[in-house]
């Protein structure tokens, strides 16, 4: 039987997930909702409670790989309902949905230093809280965190700095059971032109280094303690690598890049072959640092270090 949908809310079904992620692969989602403020969005979230159909939040779409079959859920777009920021002082209350890029380029225009890192980060601020994203030299968002706003069992609420945790890759938000809406940042002046001149100085490294011109999700897998996960995997000979239409990118050994007529399983088979050849090369088993949907069990890419397997490149990742 049918279920009813609630009235006033942007609500798609069988919605194509590829057109929302930058790798451009995968299958429906069995409802795409976009609220248009937050009181839309806790009577969705009241609605699927109802119907108990399980909930995903999709953001810039850039650290994740969606199942060829897609998945059986409500996937939330928060563009609408998050996608604002405010200046005060030196702080910056911004929106869940607000791309790292565009709040980068707005606290440079507003003479605050802080976030020139983000620049070249093609993530949302919520995701970006939850994996506490970041590049090489340390920069990462959960730095500049003051406090997080999140929709739970408590209604509405805001979390202190204090009361978080963010580590490499990875903060408490990821998986605690709460919905990110948005954030306080602390910022600092600088001259704009400074901050300007900083940023096109990381996306011109950016460019040089990465593949951004084809179909990928970002790093792939993340960095082991005191190495890079881009060597280990060139060193294991897997530049060039090809599963079907999916290939490890010749420009950086961490990327898997497609050409167009690649599915998501081929992407997760050779991530699977990567594993093996970088463990049987190096001993370090990788760990994924690019987020799956699917239902059902995760497939092999995606699963604990076999047994044996040296796991120093960090914890499995908990699906979410």
């Amino acid at each position: 039987m049918p279920i009813p949908l609630p009235p006033g809310i942007e609500i798609i079904e069988n919605a194509p997930l590829a057109r929302h992620t930058y790798m451009r692969l995968g299958g429906p989602a069995r409802y795409f909702a976009t609220p248009k403020d937050l009181v839309q969005l806790e009577q969705l979230l009241l609605w699927a409670a109802g119907f108990r159909l399980p909930l995903r939040v999709i953001g810039g779409g850039s650290n994740l790989l969606v199942s060829d079959d897609g998945i059986d859920a409500v996937v939330i777009s928060l563009r609408s309902a998050c996608g604002g920021m405010t200046f005060e002082g030196d702080s910056v209350r911004v929106g869940a949905a607000v791309m790292l890029p565009a709040l980068a380029h707005a606290a440079a225009n507003a003479g605050l230093s802080g976030l020139e890192f983000a620049i070249g980060i093609p993530g949302a601020v919520g995701g970006a809280l939850q994996s506490n994203a970041g590049i090489g030299d340390g920069r990462c968002i959960g730095n500049l965190i003051e406090s997080v706003e999140v929709f739970g069992g408590r209604g509405f609420i805001t979390i202190p700095r204090e009361e978080l945790r963010f580590d490499y890759r990875r903060s408490s938000l990821r998986s605690s059971g709460v919905m990110v809406v948005g954030a306080t940042l602390n910022l600092a002046p600088r001259p704009s032109e400074d901050i300007e001149a900083e940023m096109r100085r990381l996306l011109e490294a950016r460019q040089a280094s990465q593949p951004t011109a084809e179909p990928n999700a970002g790093s792939i897998f993340r960095n082991p303690p005191g190495d890079y996960s881009g060597r280990l995997i060139e060193a294991a000979g897997c530049k060039g690598l090809s599963v079907g239409g999916a290939r490890i990118s010749e420009k950086h050994a961490n990327f898997i890049v497609h050409n167009g007529a690649a599915t998501t399983r081929d992407v997760v088979t050779l991530m699977a072959e990567v594993q093996q050849r970088v463990s049987e090369h190096s001993g370090v088993w990788l760990i994924p640092e690019i987020e799956w949907w699917g239902d059902g069990p995760n497939p092999a890419a995606f699963r604990a270090a076999p047994p044996g397997a040296d796991g120093a490149a960090g914890l499995a990742l908990d699906p979410r």
